[in-house]
């Protein structure tokens, strides 16, 4: 139960938030601004079966705590205490009353109803991808959004201040090679970008005709069951 691996990809997730209600198999967690979630699979890292666990504002401590204890360390889950423990080592952590959790407690639901709407673009992200337009933003400290402009079938991704008064600013873009049947032009902020972690990844832009609004839902191709979805500005 909750080995290496999971833990790492728990890491990965508290870089968009701190608090978090664990579930199995499948863990959906949502950051403070409620604008971007992040779906993973755990039965695919883990085959051990855990309750719902509420870490409010503490998923940073948790990990932490696991870390002590190293590789080969017992866990088991009792009530709302889980005890962890490695030869002379142990510890008990008393977990967060999930009732009062509600802005966390989130389920698949919207996954699958964006992965039903159309992609109008489709990309990949690599790794250098993430990497660039990270180190970027810390270059042009002025562009806080990170616009992706969908333009004779290929994808430009650029770091911009659309609210700028002056015309003129600082650029940075990186051109992709993407599968497009619409042209458009969105935005996400780039503290929202920067919480991405590192990997591969595929990008579908979503767009509901009905409503005429975007998502943007990421893949991580290398970690099965692992998205990320993004609200955007048109």
């Amino acid at each position: 139960m909750f080995n290496n691996k999971m833990t790492e990809v728990l890491g990965d997730i508290n870089s968009i938030t701190n608090s978090i209600i664990l579930k199995y198999p499948e863990t959906v967690a949502v950051a403070e601004s409620q604008d971007m979630m992040v779906k993973v699979d755990f039965s695919k890292l883990d085959g051990d079966e855990f309750p719902e666990i509420g870490l409010k504002d503490s998923l940073d401590a948790f990990l932490k705590l696991f870390k002590l204890f190293g590789d080969n360390r017992d866990v088991s889950i009792n009530g709302n205490t889980i005890d962890i423990s490695k030869d002379d080592l142990s510890s008990s952590y008393i977990v967060d009353n999930i009732a009062l959790m509600d802005a966390y407690n989130k389920d698949t639901v919207q996954f699958v109803k964006t992965e039903e709407v159309p992609s109008v673009s489709t990309f990949d992200l690599t790794l250098d991808d993430l990497k660039n337009i990270k180190a970027a933003t810390g270059v042009f400290k002025d562009l806080s959004e990170v616009i992706f402009k969908s333009q004779d079938g290929d994808m430009n991704i650029s770091l911009g201040a659309t609210n700028k008064f002056n015309a003129k600013s600082n650029t940075f873009s990186i051109q992709k090679v993407a599968n497009s049947n619409k042209e458009f032009e969105i935005k996400i902020p780039v503290e929202n970008f920067k919480k991405i972690p590192d990997g591969e990844y595929t990008v579908d832009v979503k767009y509901n005709s009905a409503r005429d609004s975007y998502r943007i839902l990421i893949t991580n191709k290398s970690l099965e069951g692992f998205q990320i979805l993004l609200s955007v500005k048109a």
